[in-house]
């Protein structure tokens, strides 16, 4: 079976270290390149032999001979510590690291080899006090790496930080604009309110005085109309009072003349 075409993966520093080289060289595993090795710890199984040294190197040399056309060459360190940050990813639960550039089909392949993987080397206490040294190493080794590669994935992410600060600061300045013409807006409806406000209040003035001024012309009305009903009463008893006097005045006369005749 061909192996699968190049799909690339998460970035890993580091590798194998060609003779007469001062500086190591860097590789990039892809997707398939860790189905490959992944599949080669399954055939050889370095957890199964105390001597995992020689394991690990038969793994990259068979890595490196079925990848020899792309000119990938890694050691078997480099194989273990690759192997090791694989499961370090699948025992957590990071799907994401996993999953990186890769297909779906190539990841589900991926995973059943490292389900495969996992149960090899929960087997490997039976070698002895070597598995012990070996799962330090191993640690130590994916701490390393995962720090290369934080390291790495923040300097990738560092142009889109520097981006997101722009935009973010465009949008910051863009805010402060409409705040700003809010803000005057707010001013304007602000003043427009007091002066509708004032406005009310002075028409309100208005009313309640003309309410009282009319209330006031009423309070004449009502003394005028009571002045001329005593006035009116005062002739009408004036009147009474002159006919009493005539009424008085004949029978006096009449009386008189009634004593004249008699005599």
């Amino acid at each position: 079976m061909e192996p699968p075409g190049p799909v690339q993966s998460s970035v890993d520093l580091g590798g194998y270290c060609p003779p007469g080289s001062s500086r190591k060289r860097q590789v990039r595993f892809g997707a398939h390149h860790d189905i490959i090795l992944l599949r080669e710890v399954i055939q050889h199984n370095p957890y199964s032999v105390r001597e995992s040294r020689l394991a690990w190197a038969a793994v990259a040399e068979k890595m490196n001979a079925a990848l020899r056309g792309e000119g990938f060459e890694v050691d078997g360190r480099r194989c273990r510590e690759r192997t090791a940050l694989l499961l370090h990813y699948y025992k957590r639960q990071n799907f994401t690291g996993l999953r990186r550039f890769g297909t779906e089909s190539l990841y589900m392949e991926k995973e059943d080899l490292l389900q495969e993987v996992l149960e090899l080397e929960s087997d490997k206490q039976v070698v002895g006090s070597e598995p012990h040294r070996y799962t330090h190493q191993d640690a130590m080794a994916v701490t390393i790496t995962e720090e290369t590669l934080c390291r790495v994935q923040e300097e990738a992410m560092a142009p889109p930080v520097m981006e997101a600060k722009q935009e973010e600061e465009i949008v910051e300045e863009k805010q402060l604009n409409h705040k700003q013409e809010c803000e005057g807006c707010c001013s304007v409806y602000s003043r427009i309110l007091q002066h509708l406000e004032r406005r009310a209040e002075a028409e309100q003035r208005l009313r309640e005085e003309e309410l009282a001024l009319r209330r006031e012309e009423l309070q004449l009305q009502r003394e005028r109309a009571a002045l001329e009903r005593e006035r009116q009463e005062a002739e009408h008893r004036e009147r009474e009072r002159r006919f009493e006097l005539e009424r008085e005045e004949r029978q006096v006369i009449l009386s008189i003349l009634r004593e004249r005749i008699m005599k």
